[in-house]
């Protein structure tokens, strides 16, 4: 269960199931960052727990810089 640190947790409804998301949009940085690593931002977030994934990993990576 994520400590959802980032009030990043939404759920919506799809076809009569309830399903939850992680939304990203909400991170200085995440929107220039790459596909690919859009994806594991969006992991880290659903898996942040304050031990193994901490909220200051998630924004390390949030404001990924490639130079």
């Amino acid at each position: 269960m994520s400590k959802n640190s980032f009030s990043s947790k939404r759920t919506f409804t799809s076809s009569g199931k309830t399903l939850e998301i992680f939304d990203i949009t909400g991170l200085e940085g995440a929107a220039t960052l790459p596909f690919s690593l859009k994806i594991l931002l969006e992991n880290l977030l659903r898996h942040e727990d304050g031990a193994n994934i901490t909220a200051d990993q998630i924004k390390a990576l949030a404001n990924w810089d490639p130079t």
